[in-house]
């Protein structure tokens, strides 16, 4: 069944209230758009936004996702490639059932209410599956929401609306700060892949890797990953391997063991981004006292040992002493994104079989940088 739809916010309003999941792509957003759309929803309705901002997007709209991705079932992605960004898309699913809004209507008052604009309406499955599919192969060429990005927006959106005439040069400019923000610079990356190329034919990197694989197993049972129903504090504790824990936050856990499942289940579902997995366990509806980065990226290698490391004093240490540089003003999960992002590149080019056996020399490498830090210090005082 398709129609022809002239005014979306009525249709929009009667097919989302229902819905199960939606997916919404549009070249431009503002407040009044997004809370017409959120606004129609049901509390544990899924929701996927992709946005472009070739066109002036409004910031307020852009802040406002970036808070409910933190505590919503929200999927957020900002259009970042060269091409102009121009659809608007509206699809729900409700059970089985699909509903599409296809056309001219962007996500703002005007586009849903006031202006001369023309959509079809289609409930077709064939065509709802491909819009679906098309939806999700440009979500993942797009770039998660970042404060770094939403300070600087607001700035240069200010400036866009005086001069509405470079708009595209402007937005081209942030599409390429966005892209640089996720790179870290590593001085000295070559000495660093040297290092971990002569542990790596060092006799003993075997007995590593197999120690490392027997540590994530037994690290799995006591929390009983990834079903998490039987979770064994005292036992997850113990485990020093892969970051040693201090047990100061075990009671609290132990009192709210059913929101710490919650943190696991939230921490190993790799459809959350990464660096919003990462900021909702520090300081969203899951964080629990006493939790930190350590716990966090220990449940995240334990999920994934190709994919996560454990962040900690002295898997700092080590990357500070080969120079890593991160770009300022990032929360802790981007920068932990772009750091993973980085080593899975050195353990790839150093055929380190993964993560977990590259942090075993993070490990080594820190606490070398401890000991010296020490020595340096007694020496000093003895002067």
């Amino acid at each position: 069944m398709t129609k022809v739809i002239t005014q979306l916010s009525t249709k929009i309003k009667s097919e989302f209230k229902k819905a199960d999941e939606i997916w919404v792509a549009v070249a431009l957003l503002n407040n009044s758009g997004l809370e017409l759309v959120l606004d129609s929803l049901k509390e544990n309705c899924k929701k996927n936004f992709l946005v472009g901002i070739d066109l002036p997007t409004d910031p307020k709209a852009l802040r406002k996702l970036y808070e409910l991705q933190l505590t919503s079932e929200f999927n957020v992605r900002i259009h970042t490639d060269k091409q102009y960004f121009h659809p608007k898309l509206y699809l729900s699913k409700y059970k089985y059932d699909f509903t599409a809004f296809i056309g001219s209507a962007n996500c703002t008052n005007g586009g849903l209410n006031s202006n001369v604009e023309l959509s079809l309406m289609t409930k077709e499955s064939q065509t709802c599956e491909d819009l679906k599919n098309w939806f999700e192969k440009i979500f993942d060429l797009g770039k998660p929401l970042t404060l770094k990005f939403l300070a600087k927006y607001q700035a240069d959106y200010d400036e866009r609306l005086r001069r509405k005439k470079e708009d595209e040069k402007i937005a081209k400019k942030e599409k390429r700060d966005l892209k640089k923000e996720v790179e870290a610079t590593f001085i000295e990356r070559r000495e660093f892949i040297k290092v971990l190329k002569s542990y790596k034919k060092s006799k003993d990197y075997k007995t590593i890797v197999s120690d490392r694989k027997k540590a994530i197993k037994e690290l799995r049972r006591s929390i009983d990953y990834p079903n998490f129903k039987n979770i064994d504090v005292d036992w997850f504790f113990k485990i020093w391997d892969l970051g040693h824990l201090i047990s100061i936050p075990k009671p609290t856990i132990k009192r709210e063991i059913t929101k710490f499942r919650e943190l696991l289940i939230m921490l190993c579902d790799d459809k959350i981004d990464l660096a919003l997995r990462y900021n909702s366990a520090l300081e969203g509806k899951l964080k629990i006292r006493g939790i930190g980065e350590g716990l966090i990226s220990k449940i995240l290698i334990i999920h994934n040992s190709n994919d996560y490391y454990v962040k900690n004093d002295k898997s700092t240490l080590a990357l500070q002493k080969f120079g890593i540089e991160l770009p300022k003003g990032l929360s802790k999960g981007e920068k932990y994104k772009i750091t993973i992002k980085v080593l899975k590149e050195i353990s790839e080019e150093t055929l380190i079989e993964d993560l977990a056996v590259l942090d075993y020399y993070l490990y080594v490498i820190g606490n070398e940088e401890t000991s010296e830090k020490s020595q340096l210090a007694t020496s000093v005082k003895r002067k």
